[in-house]
């Protein structure tokens, strides 16, 4: 069986090599169209893939804004957040119809600290998510933010919308970036989680 471990490196994507650039003009299109390549290279930046997926919300502008000029460097939680995740996608394994990026994006989301992830370690199964297991009695309303923006991003419902989303007094700073986050992973795939605070070019 063939592995493909081909990884996209910066001399791979660079813009003079796209179909949308002109020499004179250099990129013709508004968002570029092989922007996740450019991630996965190392390239791009968070404030790009950001602004990319989201700059069409404008009652997010002022959020987004913020959330761009204090990234802190990384798209986790705390330290621990990623071995979390890790350590928890080894013991699922890997079933080719269940890992979409929005299952990646919700687990990104149920891990994000270590109460959310016991209230929800139930809710994985082979086929994905059942979050009727979820033990959400007592839970905080942080935590409760980001359970529904893991459903709402795995299972297509609106209990969160961007309304929501655009008001600090809903979904607190720290919610709001996770969740922001968990966008792009939907958006790009989990190679995002490995963005830099600026990419080669910037």
């Amino acid at each position: 069986m063939y592995i493909n471990t081909f990884r996209y490196k910066p001399e791979d994507v660079d813009c003079k090599l796209c179909t949308e650039y002109r020499k004179r003009l250099g990129c013709t299109v508004k968002g570029c169209p092989f922007l996740a390549e450019r991630i996965e290279a190392g390239v791009v930046g968070y404030g790009d893939a950001v602004q990319n997926t989201l700059s069409h919300h404008t009652a997010l502008a002022p959020r987004l804004t913020a959330l761009i000029r204090l990234f802190p460097g990384t798209m986790w939680a705390d330290a621990r957040h990623k071995p979390r995740m890790e350590a928890f996608k080894a013991r699922q394994g890997y079933r080719r119809h269940r890992d979409t990026p929005s299952y990646y994006a919700a687990m990104y989301l149920l891990t994000a600290n270590e109460d959310l992830y016991r209230r929800t370690a139930n809710c994985f199964c082979n086929r994905g998510l059942e979050f009727a297991y979820a033990l959400l009695r007592g839970i905080a309303p942080h935590d409760y933010t980001l359970f529904v923006a893991a459903r709402d991003l795995f299972t297509g419902a609106d209990g969160l919308t961007f309304t929501d989303l655009s008001d600090p007094g809903v979904v607190d700073a720290e919610a709001f970036r996770l969740v922001v986050n968990a966008l792009l992973v939907v958006r790009y795939g989990p190679v995002i989680l490995d963005i830099r605070e600026r990419g080669h070019g910037a």
